[in-house]
């Protein structure tokens, strides 16, 4: 009877066993799969923060033309709203801070507050603003 038992025991259990290496084989696959997905997120991360760089980048370079107090003012107004657009949809803090201070400086073209008289300073600022953007993207996309 003991020896009944165990050749029932052994006989049931053998499916059993057999599904453990499928099992594992199956973890694996699924390991990997997130693992996929995992680097598909992060490139997808990667270009999304080389493509607020550029832009951000771009923004940068702006320069009012002094020689049309009028026109300078209209340009910085629309380049401040782009600038806080291109803020406002990137990820990374650092990134949006210095785009919110560029913002903030070219505002002040745009209100009329820095005038072709007194520029020098501000175009000096805004230089370091630049600066700082450009020093942020290369952490990013480096």
């Amino acid at each position: 009877m003991r020896l009944h038992k165990r050749i029932v025991a052994t006989s049931l259990a053998l499916p059993l066993l057999a599904g453990l290496p499928a099992c594992g084989v199956a973890q694996e696959a699924q390991q990997g799969v997130q693992d996929a997905q995992q680097g598909v997120r992060q490139a997808q991360q990667g270009l999304q923060a080389a493509q607020a760089c550029g832009k951000a980048l771009q923004l940068a370079k702006f320069m009012p033309n002094w020689q049309d107090p009028a026109q300078a003012r209209a340009d910085a107004a629309a380049k401040a709203e782009e600038i806080g657009r291109v803020a406002e949809r990137t990820a990374d803090q650092a990134l949006k801070q210095h785009l919110r201070g560029l913002q903030d400086s070219v505002s002040r073209v745009a209100s009329g507050e820095i005038t072709p008289q007194n520029s020098a300073e501000w175009t000096q600022t805004k230089l370091d603003k630049a600066a700082k953007i450009a020093s942020v993207c290369g952490r990013i996309t480096g």
